[in-house]
Order: C-alpha cells, then sequence, then structure tokens
C-alpha cells in the first residue's frame, strides 16, 4: 500500500465468527433433544430460588468468626491503607453481606486485580548464534574453529564466553568438553566482552543490533543470505523460553538502504557517453584500497585512495536485489527538458535512464532533498508523471503540502514497511500550502506522520536529507529531532546529505544513522566522498536486531565496490570514532 495514493488508515472487514460444529443461521423447525434439557434445567432453577429466598428470609444462625482464619482480598485495600480481610465463608474479592453499607469495610474498586499467572515456559530449539563486537568486520566460523575456540585453543578472539544456562546443552551439541577458561554471562555480560575483542555465542533470541552475528559453517541466521529454516542451522539447543521470546526464522525481514544517487552528471558521463550501459552501475563487485595519494580532481587538497578491483562482480547487485525491501535517495529531479551537466549543479536526470534502478528492483525513492526543486515546480511534476510510470514507489515531494506529506506503506516479506522522507537542510526547497516542494524535516508535519505511521506499519523508518556537507558530525539539531521522532514511533533513522558517512547514535534503544553517505554518486575528489555504507537491516516481528554495514568504494565516479576487511575497518573506524558518546557498542 502506497499512503500517497491513499491516506485513509486501512480496513477490514469485520467478519462474524462461527464456532466450529454451529449450524448456520437461519430458522429451525421442530423441538430438539437440547430444548427438552433446556426447560428442565430451568424448572431446576425455579425451585432453588424459591428455596434460597425462604431460607435467607428465615432465622440466622449465630457464629463468632475467628479472626485468625481471616484471609485478605486479592488486590483490594482498606481506604485507610489496612489490607481488607474477609471471613473465610466470603469468597476473596467479594463483599461481606454483614458490613456492605459499612463505608469502612467496603472493598476499593480502584484497587489492582491479582497477579497474573507466570508465562508458561517450555522447551523450544533455540539457534546458538557466534557474535563479535559491533564494529568487528572479519569472516565466519568453520565448525571446527568454534570447536577449537571452546576448547581453548584460538588466537583469533581475546576469551570465549557463553550464556550460563546453555553451556553444558552446547558442549554436548558439539560433542565437546567446553574449557574452563570458557567464561559465562547473561546477554548484557556477553555484549559487553566483545567490545573487547571476545568471541560469544547468544540464543537468537537475545541477539540485537549492539552485537554482529557471524556466519557458522557459512550459513548465516540474518541479512540477505538468511536461512529458510531454523533447522538448517549448525548449532541448535533444546531450552527453556516463553512463547514471546520463541525464534520464528520465517519473521525476519531485511531492508537496504542507499544514500545520495542521481543520473546526472559522471553517471551518465559513464552510461550513456562512454557507452557502458544502464547495468554498470550495479555491476561492482569487490575491491581492496592499495594506497593513498594527493591530489583529486577539482577540489585541493584531499588524498583519494587507489585500488584494485577482486572479482566477484555484480555483488552490489545481488545485495540490493536479495532485500525484501531496498530504498535510496533520488538526488535530481526528472524534467522534460533535463539537461546534462558534467560538473556543478543543478542537477536533472533523463527520465529514460530509471532503467538504472528499475533493473535492480529498486522497490522505494525518496524524493526529498535539496535539488529535487532545481527545475522548479514543472520538474517536480514531470518527476511525479515519470516515477508513477514505473513500478517503483516514492514520497517526498509534491505539487502542495498536502502532497508532499504523504508517505509509503510496503509490504516486505512477513512485515509492512512505512517509510518517512524529509528534507531539513534548503528550506527555499520545502513544499507550501501553496507550493509545490519537497517534505520538510518540520515536527507539526512529521511527527504526526510518524504516529499514523505506527499504527499502519509493522517498522517505521525515517528517512531525512539531512546535516552539514563533508563531516561526519551531525548538527544539535539533528539529534534533537532524531530523539523526537524515535520518540514518536519511528524503529530506525536512516539519514544521508552529508555526502560521507557520518555518525550514529542510540535513541530509547533505537539506531540514528546521521549518514550513510553516498551510493550511485560521482563525487571522486577525496577519499570519504567515494566510501559509503550499504546497511543491509535484519528486522524481526517489527524490531531491529542486526546491523551489516557493507562499507564500498565508488570507482570510476559511477560504479559502488563492496570494500576487503582492510577497507572496511578503515570507513567503520570513521564511523565509530564520530560515534564517541553517541554510541555505546
Amino acid at each position: 500500500m502506497s499512503v500517497r495514493d491513499q491516506n485513509a488508515p486501512l480496513r477490514r472487514q469485520a467478519v462474524q465468527r462461527r464456532e466450529p460444529g454451529s449450524s448456520p443461521p437461519g430458522p429451525r423447525r421442530g423441538i430438539g433433544a437440547s430444548q427438552i434439557l433446556v426447560t428442565i434445567l430451568f424448572i431446576v432453577f425455579l425451585v432453588g430460588t424459591v428455596g434460597f429466598i425462604v431460607a435467607a428470609l428465615g432465622p440466622q444462625p449465630t457464629r463468632t468468626p475467628d479472626p485468625s482464619a481471616f484471609i485478605a482480598a486479592s488486590g483490594s485495600a482498606h481506604p485507610s491503607g489496612a489490607p481488607q480481610t474477609l471471613p473465610p465463608s466470603v469468597p476473596a474479592g467479594s463483599t461481606d453481606p454483614a458490613t456492605s453499607g459499612d463505608p469502612s469495610t467496603s472493598i476499593d474498586p480502584s484497587a489492582s486485580p491479582s497477579p497474573s499467572a507466570p508465562p508458561v515456559v517450555e522447551d523450544v530449539l533455540m539457534p546458538i548464534v557466534p557474535v563479535v563486537g559491533f564494529w568487528e568486520s572479519g569472516a565466519g566460523l568453520s565448525r571446527a574453529e568454534l570447536t577449537a575456540a571452546l576448547e581453548g585453543s584460538t588466537d583469533r578472539f581475546s576469551s570465549v564466553i557463553v550464556p550460563q544456562e546453555d553451556r553444558a546443552a552446547i558442549g554436548a551439541a558439539l560433542g565437546i568438553d567446553i574449557a574452563a577458561s570458557v567464561s559465562v554471562g547473561d546477554a548484557d555480560a556477553i555484549a559487553t566482552a566483545l567490545g573487547e575483542g571476545a568471541l560469544g555465542l547468544m540464543r537468537a533470541a537475545d541477539v540485537t543490533p549492539r552485537v554482529r552475528a557471524i556466519p557458522l559453517e557459512g550459513k548465516e541466521l540474518f541479512g540477505n543470505d538468511r536461512l529458510d529454516s531454523t533447522l538448517d542451522w549448525p548449532l541448535t539447543v533444546t531450552v527453556d523460553e516463553t512463547a514471546d521470546r520463541l525464534w520464528d526464522q520465517s519473521a525476519a525481514v531485511t531492508v537496504v538502504v542507499g544514500g545520495d544517487s542521481m543520473m546526472d552528471r559522471g553517471i551518465y558521463e559513464r552510461v550513456v557517453n562512454r557507452g557502458k550501459g544502464s547495468d554498470y552501475p550495479f555491476d561492482g563487485g569487490t575491491a581492496e584500497i592499495t594506497g593513498r595519494y594527493c591530489c583529486g580532481p577539482f577540489v585541493c587538497c584531499y588524498e583519494v585512495p587507489s585500488f584494485e578491483k577482486t572479482g566477484n562482480a555484480g555483488i552490489v547487485r545481488r545485495l540490493v536485489e536479495d532485500a525484501d525491501l531496498t530504498m535510496i535517495n533520488l538526488e535530481n529531479p526528472l524534467p522534460d527538458n533535463w539537461v546534462f551537466h558534467l560538473h556543478g549543479t543543478p542537477f536533472s536526470g533523463d527520465p529514460e535512464l530509471l532503467d538504472i534502478f528499475t533493473r535492480v528492483n529498486i522497490d522505494f525513492m525518496s524524493l526529498a532533498n535539496n535539488h529535487m526543486y532545481d527545475y522548479g515546480t514543472s520538474g517536480i511534476a514531470d518527476t511525479l508523471r515519470h516515477l508513477g510510470r514505473t513500478d517503483i514507489e516514492f514520497a517526498g515531494a509534491g505539487m502542495d503540502l498536502e502532497e508532499a506529506r504523504r508517505y509509503s506503506v510496503l509490504d516486505a516479506g512477513s512485515s509492512r514497511v512505512a517509510i518517512l522522507p524529509c528534507v531539513m537542510i534548503t528550506p527555499g526547497v520545502w513544499a507550501q500550502e501553496d507550493r509545490a516542494g519537497a517534505m520538510p524535516c518540520q515536527d507539526d508535519q512529521l511527527v504526526p506522520n510518524i504516529q499514523e505511521a505506527s499504527t499502519l506499519a509493522d517498522i517505521v523508518i525515517v528517512f531525512p536529507s539531512w546535516g552539514p556537507e563533508y563531516t561526519p558530525d551531525p548538527y544539535a539539531s539533528q539529534r534533537r529531532r532524531g530523539a523526537r521522532w524515535i520518540a514518536a514511533g519511528a524503529d530506525v533513522v536512516v539519514g544521508f546529505g552529508h555526502h560521507m558517512v557520518g555518525s550514529m547514535e542510540e535513541s530509547d534503544g533505537k539506531l540514528i544513522f546521521y549518514s550513510v553517505g553516498n551510493f550511485i554518486f560521482d563525487q571522486n575528489w577525496a577519499e570519504f566522498t567515494m566510501e559509503g555504507i550499504l546497511p543491509e537491516l535484519t528486522f524481526a516481528h517489527g524490531d531491529l536486531v542486526q546491523v551489516e554495514m557493507n562499507p564500498f568504494l565508488t570507482a570510476d565516479q559511477a560504479q559502488p565496490n563492496l570494500l576487503d576487511a582492510e577497507g572496511a575497518r578503515h570507513v567503520l573506524g570513521v564511523i565509530e570514532r564520530a560515534s564517541e558518546g553517541y554510541l555505546d557498542y
């Protein structure tokens, strides 16, 4: 569903419930055995009622109640603060007929009810997942490597820690005796140890974005390449868990998010003028940085990297295509009178080049950015019309503020995802009540949308264009607004517009990405403008449970290539340092 097409809340038709075996509605004929039985029971009820009235009106026996036999009324309190007590002959929670007229002994109707029964615990099969620190970028584990680490023989990790209650079961499942040097702890203790270079094992139900789950025997439980069934996971144990903590592999959903993308300048130059074709931007594979030198073109005096491609062509395309939902920012309008610009601004895009994105099944494009008004009102009208002819959902701009406020709710796997784009920078491009433009990141418009979206969708993503360019650090206003959006019901905020990767922050247990950097973009004049991340977000039952960052380097002004471990560590290091004080991962 797209809320840009239909603002009304979802309506579900109510269907009268009929218990199994019940007769269909309609007239019934004749007298059945059930009717005879009901008549007999009614007569017995009348006789019993008459007897009760006669007994009540007769003389009552006297009995002095034993105070020691009084019981507390469950969940009730005397107005004076003392517990209200009732004789054993009066059911707990009811009023003693002998004192019902005395307000000093009446039950407080506002008192709390009896405590509910404890959650039912049952034996379930639970995947046990190897985890490392959030900022680690190393490979997964083979069974032999995991076994060696648990037996006390590993050079890769500073220590090993496992759940205390699962230690014996893990050893039995692997057929080993876990070494005494392997420590134990709860989920919080394990997450803390990972920050010091430890290897941890966790129940799948305990995995959060604070840790990074790594593959085991080449299999993954999270992300695009996740297994379809828990039964195929290499390490499972039987544990006692409550129903709300069961791990359901079918409930996992991945969303991949790309930042600034365009079809002008270097992109058009490679795709069209040099004849590399519409597939070229997504043909990228893997790359390693081999050195750095000064200086890049156009701007002095920033270092740029030298690099080598290391194969795996098309891996970026697969990352985008395999996600349950992929979303990007389209940083140019699509005017009918588009013009190719080799340098500078404004931006525009040939509508025919939308196949760059339709051929990789991009699901959603944000139009809320500071370049969407580069061709004025007619440029926005043309953009809406051209995108409306594709299968790509879009939101974030409109012919007036009402249309710009519309957002999209899309199906992704087993979940529904609401995406709310907005632009904070360049107020001159903001839509107004009587003027076309982009959706502003103003709380009076955005917060009500977030609150509404949280009732329509399982996952709510705010997608802002904001912040200062060419720095990883956010404005104080970004931090304040991000926190308010989380409080309003957003599950994650993924920002862009810095034209480089930026810091991250946790707010009320939810993540804010201040900038994921450029994506399909041509800025090759500095290393930081050539590098970005392509977050692969895994949700389960609406909660973000894992983040795979996927750092990349853009080659040839148009083609992202995923970085090897060393290059990835460099990009993650930029984000980690910028996040100090904001993120305790």
